[in-house]
């Protein structure tokens, strides 16, 4: 009888560990998805990887394109692109 109890119980545990990992993702996924009430808030432009550990990334914010360096001990800000039009930001390769 406790192997059935702790089967259940083992059980029950994958079962809220997997319907977390559902919900987390479904909420996350509502911050970036497109037709959601924040739409545009945060946009990936384009990604330039400059080694393994270093990339030049182009990301919209709400109205502003900002151009960001990513490497392991944190996140630079190179440049505001001025203006909203996507005529701006070509290509990553471009910077």
């Amino acid at each position: 009888m406790d192997v059935i109890r702790q089967s259940l119980a083992i059980t029950f545990v994958f079962l809220l560990l997997w319907a977390a990992l559902w919900f987390l993702r479904k909420k996350r996924g509502s911050l970036f998805t497109p037709g959601r009430t924040n739409k545009g808030l945060l946009e990936t432009r384009g990604k330039l990887a400059l080694s393994a550990q270093h990339t030049v990334h182009v990301v919209r914010i709400a109205d502003r394109d900002l151009v960001l360096a990513v490497y392991p001990s944190g996140i630079t800000l190179l440049c505001d692109l001025p203006g909203s039009s996507a005529s701006h930001v070509g290509s990553v390769s471009e910077l």
